[in-house]
């Protein structure tokens, strides 16, 4: 699962539910039109079945969880990202054994970022940083290890390694060379504001280290970075911070067992892929709104308030504001905020609702594979981040009000939905 976060408020809306099989108007292959809304009842159990993790016990303390998942045999395996290991645990919760440590060694990370569970049974963890996938035992013994060709990253283009599949091939994001653009704002005193909107190839990379796109080149994420500049008796030195704007495009990907969701594309869809690349799904929901009036005031004025009075903050004021009235970042509400693919293949798009209060519960579309079959919703408990679903389970992280982290297994409950 792949998440945005925005700090505007805005009227709530829950967007309408539309499924679509396909679209040639998106260039896509195999596409059928047609469209179907009917809806289905999900719930969670008001209560976890399972929790696990502790405040004092160093053996299963989270600082950092990047992913869990619930393998075939019941137990569970998570990738701790701020203890650089991945943790074993009994389907009862009982902590097993730690697998892993920090380092760039043999069956080390420095950042254990997605976990997949093969077809025997062996345990795959992806690191982008080290841009490598490991491969353990079912006991946690290591097995062997791939990385992603060096011939790839030699090109000059950017990989952003964003998901593993069940049979250890990698999800990315490869820059398209020479296309996107980059816009710089000020180049005066102190720096300047430069928004970056590029083009990527969604593409998979099989543990030989072929690369095959599946989907043609689409927006990536669109990012605006404040660069400072200052005059030292050395020279020029400064550092570039990038800025959280709510509007922003953030392309989200999710994988899991053989099934990868991509979105938003078009604005606002959200497609659902084979483990081949095979298209499966698109769905899609109302066009996002425009971003409501005060918003692009309310941004500027916080960031200006960060810097000094007087003649700075006017010159930094001006570049925010060019920026922000340029036809080149629309201030558009995101369609959805995360992505999550079910087990069985559905596609969950959490819905985009900054009304909602921080400790309000979550809400999500739920997509059928077969884009012919059913849709509906489902809310998630407050401060609860899936990152397994299954047929009857969502298997993810909550965080208390101290910000501790727990896993936590929730039963889901499917039923008919009312007409």
């Amino acid at each position: 699962m792949e998440t945005t976060c925005s700090t505007f408020r805005c009227p709530r809306r829950m967007p309408a539910l539309a499924l679509v099989a396909g679209s040639a108007a998106f260039g896509f292959p195999g596409a059928a039109g047609g469209a179907v809304q009917v809806p289905v009842a999900y719930r969670l159990s008001e209560e976890p079945r399972l929790q696990i993790g502790a405040v004092d016990d160093d053996g299963f303390r989270f600082s950092d969880v990047t992913d869990a998942i619930r393998l075939r045999d019941g137990r569970f395996l998570v990738a701790d990202g701020g203890a650089r290991n991945l943790k074993l645990f009994d389907p009862q919760g009982t902590y097993l054994t730690s697998i892993g440590r920090e380092g760039d060694g043999p069956g080390e990370f420095r950042n254990p970022y997605r976990l997949a569970e093969m077809a025997d049974g062996q345990l795959a963890a992806l690191d982008p940083v080290l841009g490598r996938v490991t491969v353990f035992s079912p006991s946690g013994a290591l097995a062997r290890s791939h990385h992603i060709p060096e011939a790839i990253n030699a090109t000059g283009t950017a990989i952003d390694l964003r998901g593993l599949l069940a049979n250890g091939s990698v999800v990315g994001l490869r820059a398209v060379d020479r296309e996107g653009t980059e816009v710089r704002y000020g180049d005066g005193t102190g720096g300047a504001l430069i928004h970056r909107d590029p083009i990527v190839r969604p593409i998979i990379i099989d543990t030989l280290g072929r690369v095959t796109p599946f989907l043609r080149p689409i927006p990536g994420n669109e990012t605006v970075s404040l660069v400072r500049t200052n005059q030292t008796a050395a020279g020029m030195d400064g550092g570039e911070q990038l800025l959280s704007i709510p509007y922003l495009r953030t392309l989200l990907v999710a994988a899991r067992g053989d099934r990868i969701a991509i979105g938003p594309i078009e604005g606002y869809f959200a497609f659902s892929f084979d483990g081949d690349g095979t298209m499966r799904t698109s769905a899609g929901g109302s066009l996002p709104e425009e971003a409501p009036s005060g918003v692009r005031e309310t941004w500027v004025d916080k960031w200006a308030s960060t810097l000094p009075a007087g003649g700075e903050r006017q010159e930094w004021r001006d570049r925010f504001e060019a920026l922000l009235s340029s036809a080149s970042t629309p201030p558009r509400l995101p369609a959805f905020t995360a992505l999550a693919v079910q087990g069985e293949g559905k596609v969950w798009r959490e819905v985009y609702d900054p009304g909602l209060d921080e400790g309000a519960p979550s809400r999500w579309i739920v997509q059928d594979p077969s884009g012919m079959g059913y849709g509906g919703t489902v809310s998630l408990a407050a401060r609860f981040r899936p990152y397994d679903i299954g047929a009857d389970y969502v298997l993810g992280v909550w965080r208390d009000e101290r910000d501790v982290e727990f896993v936590r297994l929730y039963d889901l409950i499917e039923g008919p939905g009312e007409g």
